[in-house]
Formats: C-alpha cells, structure tokens, sequence
C-alpha cells in the first residue's frame, strides 16, 4: 500500500512540476510587523508580505511568517529560504494564507527565496 501512495505523489510532482525560480528577498530580522512584498514578486512567488523577527523559543531563534495570496502549483508549492551561511530552510504550503517556520541560524537575513510548484518528496540521504 506505501509503494501506491509513494508512486502517487511522485506522478503528482510531475505534472504540478511547471515553474521553478529563485528570486532576491533581501529580508533582515526585524520586528513583527508585516512587510508588503512588491508586485513582481508577489506575482512569481505568491508571497505577498511576510515577517522575519526574533522569536526567542526553546528551540529556534528566529521566525519567518509568509502571507501567500496564490499557491504556486495545483497540490500545493514548496518555497526554500537561504541565508548568507549557506543554510536552507523548507517550507511547503497546499493552501493561501500566512505560514510559519522557526529556525536558528548565525547570520539572520533571508538573501533568496526558491519556489517550485508542487509538493517536494523529501530525499533520503
């Protein structure tokens, strides 16, 4: 039964696999106050604002909320934010709305955003 859900979202990939980008974000740490996107890049990414702030959990650091006015794919897209160390973090969305992802890192400023369209299997290393 886990071969066919496996073989499933792989064909899904496929065909919601259409458009792929990296575009320049630009993002340093702040406060909690939204920040509006500008047209361009709402228009290829489906971001249109977004918040990066210092959350001080247990655990993570830092928080990055996303607003998404339009999902970039049919089932969904994943976005991937890298920071200047070299880090990336992972976020998948099926639906518009703000989502969330907390992390640590040394140097708290999101240079690019990734989008592909579709859900990303995870690979096994």
């Amino acid at each position: 039964m886990n071969i066919f859900l496996f073989l499933f979202l792989n064909l899904l990939q496929l065909v919601s696999a259409a458009r792929s980008g990296t575009y320049n974000a630009g993002w340093a740490v702040g406060d909690t106050t939204w920040k509006q996107t500008d047209s361009v890049f709402e228009r290829e990414t489906g971001i249109a604002k977004y918040r990066f702030f210092q959350a001080d959990g247990w655990i993570y650091k830092y928080e990055l909320d996303i607003d998404v006015s339009e999902v970039q794919g049919p089932i969904g897209g994943t976005y991937a934010f890298y920071d200047p160390t070299g880090d990336e973090y992972y976020l998948t969305v099926f639906f518009s709305g703000v989502h969330s992802i907390s992390f640590n890192t040394e140097d708290p400023y999101i240079l690019q955003v990734k989008v592909v369209e579709g859900y990303q299997i995870p690979t096994l290393v």
